[in-house]
């Protein structure tokens, strides 16, 4: 089996413009490679109330799966980021109940929301880590590896690399495009 990374949850932040996607923010816990992962507003809020202790009046669909599993006895044991395809980050939860262990696959977002109500571990795999991390320029700047984001964001991205006369980023952006519409 490959090595397994810990990581942990840094933040939650929303892209440049006010329609933009909102972006979690996971570390390695023993290093300096971060993955970013798009998320919903939903899901961003699911995330926000527990990293910041905000009290809901309602309880949130995680708050209500972490309630109906404790009911059952059940444990998440962890939660493990297994692939990335398209920009979209692949999850299982491994839940415990009497000594059963069962692999659930779910959204990273809503796997993240329940692992930090649970207080489990969250890993992904060393391979994944290193073809997927941001990189940092130390100036401010971040860049993150094509396969991280959704076909909306690489459009968006076309249509910038156009506007500013950039056609070698624009052709490799196009072609990305292309080929992820001949896989639907």
């Amino acid at each position: 089996m490959e090595e397994k990374v810990l990581m942990k949850v840094l933040d939650v932040t929303q892209g440049a413009s006010g329609k933009s996607p909102f972006f979690l923010m996971l570390s390695e816990a023993t290093g300096l490679r971060k993955l970013s992962v798009m998320v919903g507003p939903f899901e961003a809020q699911s995330i926000l109330v527990v990293m910041r202790g905000v009290k809901v009046p309602r309880p949130l669909l995680s708050d209500v799966y972490l309630q109906s599993l404790q009911s059952f006895g059940v444990v998440l044991r962890e939660v493990y980021i297994y692939k990335v395809l398209d920009g979209v980050y692949y999850s299982l939860l491994e839940l415990e109940q009497d000594g059963n262990i069962q692999h659930v696959d779910v959204r990273t977002s809503d796997a993240i929301a329940l692992a930090l109500r649970f207080g489990a571990p969250i890993y992904t795999s060393e391979s994944l880590l290193a073809r997927e991390h941001i990189f940092e320029d130390g100036h401010g700047s971040i860049s993150i590896p094509v396969s991280s984001v959704d076909i909306e964001v690489l459009r968006e991205a076309l249509s910038r690399a156009i506007q500013e006369e950039n056609y070698e980023l624009a052709a490799q952006l196009r072609d990305e495009i292309s080929r992820r519409e001949r896989r639907v």
